[in-house]
């Protein structure tokens, strides 16, 4: 009995050997595992990614205002607008009193007209200069020379016209009314044996007795061909209703004779004739100085071009009394009645635009350089109203500024202004908004969170890991605390350290650009052991 008693106890304490033993082998296990669940949840890989950061800003709702200000001094003439109007760009806004410009382009208007006058005449006088033969001939007389002074009018020479010969012969008197001017006419040369054509130039109205007592009047005949000599005597023959009629004596041919003047004042510069010389028709025959009048004329044209140039600024300054719209919206602080005299620069109106509105903010230095013109925004508006509802609308970033707000001189950071155009028509001026900026940094880089990193003398390292940990050791109340550098039992005995150089980061993210691949693992810092329940 007592031996039975024994073994029964043997085996119960065998059996509780076991148990203690599968028990501590279980928990260890269990121990391990959860260790090794700690340490891979503080081990992250080295990945390739978008480096980008979101900045957010508060602000209010503004909008383009423009003032429209009296471009001159002027009495109102007419006002097209009033408080809270909509006008759209180039909306008549108001027409000022112009009658001072307009008098005065009529009075330059009527001095150009003048000048152009004056310019007519000197180029008529600058052609005279120039002075031609009206007809051929042989030069009988020249009466100027070189350098002569010579008024209007003033004799230059005298020609005898070779192209236009005659002969003066009587008629008797009962042929008078049948004889017209531009009648044909022969002539009849009897010491040569020719005849000749002509015409009848004129006849007199002055009726006399010939020498053989028959009633006459005498007829100027002109000679069609040339080369006739002169002083040579002919008779006529004027053919009436088939009869040939003989004038009553003989003609002498005689070549008509003209004086040619000057149809201008001046000094004689050249001249291109002399005594018994041919001249034909339109021949250069003398040359008056002309400098006086081309100076003159410069002088003329100089002053047209200004007086253009003042009327043309006139005009220009016509339409500054014409005050439009600047741009689309309402019509605000109106400040004009008809009559009213404005002086230059003085506040007519405001127009500001309900639809083009603008998300006024400020941006520290710290992120200025992340914000650039161009870029595109969201903005966020709580409805009124309406509880948990947000409205998304699309902005550009439309104004960095360059300079600090006055209001941020007297803290350790300088803040900038900030513009973000959007358009909307439920939005309102003065309501609050939140901005969300997305910036990409760099694309594809290699990046590990920045929690990885630490800084030793201006260097940064991190924890690589090189296999997985299969133990760790027990740790005492007294080292909960995480040795970093794994000098006593660590979280880092399985990572090597290693020195990176870093390039672009943002909040979460870190750029390596030396030291680590991709791929590879590093341990993030653990200050305190977590619960292991």
């Amino acid at each position: 009995m007592r031996f039975k008693k024994g073994i029964s106890l043997f085996v119960f304490v065998i059996v509780c050997i076991v148990i203690l033993i599968v028990v501590n082998v279980f928990t260890k296990s269990i121990k391990t595992r959860q260790a090794e669940k700690m340490q891979n949840e503080n081990v992250v890989k080295v990945i390739k990614r978008d480096l980008d950061e979101e900045t957010t800003l508060r602000g209010v709702v503004t909008s383009e205002e423009i003032p429209i200000f009296s471009p001159v001094t002027a009495k109102v003439k007419n006002v097209f607008i009033k408080e809270n109007n909509y006008v759209k760009k180039g909306d008549l806004i108001a027409i000022l009193d112009d009658t001072k410009i307009r008098l005065e382009i009529k009075r330059k208007e009527r001095e150009k007209q003048s000048l152009y006058k004056d310019l007519e005449s000197l180029y008529t006088r600058l052609g005279e200069c120039s002075v031609y033969s009206p007809f051929e001939g042989q030069v009988l007389e020249v009466y100027v020379k070189e350098k002569d002074v010579i008024s209007k009018g003033s004799p230059i020479c005298k020609v005898s016209k070779t192209d236009l010969v005659y002969l003066t012969v009587a008629f008797p008197k009962w042929l008078f009314k049948n004889i017209k001017q531009g009648d044909p006419i022969e002539i009849i040369l009897h010491e040569f044996g020719q005849e000749i054509k002509g015409y009848v130039r004129s006849k007199s109205s002055v009726f006399y007795t010939d020498e053989n007592g028959f009633p006459a009047f005498d007829v100027e005949v002109v000679l069609k061909e040339r080369s006739i000599p002169l002083k040579a005597r002919a008779f006529c023959i004027f053919e009436y209703n088939g009869q040939k009629v003989r004038s009553l004596n003989d003609g002498i041919i005689t070549a008509e004779e003209d004086v040619i003047k000057s149809p201008t004042d001046g000094v004689v510069k050249s001249i291109y004739i002399s005594k018994f010389s041919q001249i034909n028709k339109n021949q250069l025959i003398i040359e008056l100085s002309d400098d006086e009048i081309t100076e003159q004329i410069e002088n003329k044209k100089t002053q047209i071009e200004q007086i253009e140039e003042e009327i043309s600024e006139y005009r220009k300054e016509l339409s500054r009394f014409v005050i439009k719209a600047t741009l689309d919206g309402i019509v605000s602080d109106v400040n004009i009645v008809e009559g009213k005299i404005l002086n230059e620069g003085e506040k007519l109106a405001v127009i500001w635009n309900p639809y083009n509105l603008i998300f006024e903010s400020k941006i520290s230095e710290l992120e200025l350089d992340r914000i650039k013109k161009g870029q595109k925004v969201m903005l966020q508006f709580k409805i009124p109203g309406r509880i948990g509802v947000q409205e998304i609308i699309n902005g550009t970033v439309e104004m960095v500024g360059s300079k600090p707000l006055e209001e941020s001189k007297d803290t350790n950071i300088s803040f900038y202004p900030v513009k973000i155009g959007f358009k909307s028509d439920r939005i309102k001026r003065g309501m609050h908004a939140t901005a969300q900026i997305k910036v990409l940094i760099k694309q594809n880089a290699l990046c590990i969170p920045v929690e990885a990193l630490r800084e030793e003398n201006g260097k940064y390292y991190v924890w690589v890991k090189k296999q997985k940990t299969k133990n760790i050791t027990k740790k005492t109340e007294k080292d909960k605390i995480v040795d970093e550098y794994g000098s006593k039992e660590s979280y880092y005995n399985d990572a090597e350290k290693r020195e990176v150089i870093i390039g672009e980061s943002n909040k979460r993210y870190a750029e390596i650009l030396k030291g680590l691949k991709e791929g590879e693992e590093v341990v993030l810092p653990q200050a305190y052991e977590k619960d292991i329940k």
